[in-house]
Order: C-alpha cells, then structure tokens, then sequence
C-alpha cells in the first residue's frame, strides 16, 4: 500500500506551529508543535469514513518531529510524506 501524507503550514508564531495534514487539500486535520512547552498536539481530526485520522496523525507527527529535532526547528510551508 503506497503511502502519502501531505502536510501544509497554516500558522506560525514565537509560540507554536501548526500544520494541517492529510490525504489531500480537501480533506485535512491539524497538528501543532508548542514551543514553550514542546509539546504536540491535535488540534483537530481528519473528518471521514474513508481514512482513519490515526494513520495520518501518527505520519505528521513524526514528521513536524523530524523539523523540531532534526532540522533545528526549520519549519518548511509544505511538506509530503511518500512511500
């Protein structure tokens, strides 16, 4: 099964980050990154029958981890998940 997860920057400040994540543009929850507290958390869950908002969540989580930890929190506008 061929995976992809497609993760948009809506909002950035001193403060926190968030991404909405999901298949594609219409279909979307949103993650965010707390700096002061580094902390993730869902803000809000994908909305459908079709895919399970788990799957997603998890993929975007680790990904907005890999720009915190990695990338020095270097946080790209947009960013996909493919395998």
């Amino acid at each position: 099964m061929a995976v992809f997860v497609l993760m948009l920057k809506q909002f950035e400040d001193a403060e926190r980050v968030i991404y909405q994540y999901g298949p594609n543009e219409d279909l979307m929850g949103r993650i965010e990154y707390d700096k002061k507290n580094r902390v993730i958390n869902q803000v809000s869950q994908i909305d459908s029958q079709e895919f399970t908002d788990e799957f997603f969540f998890k993929r975007a989580g680790r990904r907005l981890s890999r720009m915190i930890i990695e990338e020095n929190q270097h946080f790209v506008d947009r960013t996909t998940i493919e395998s």
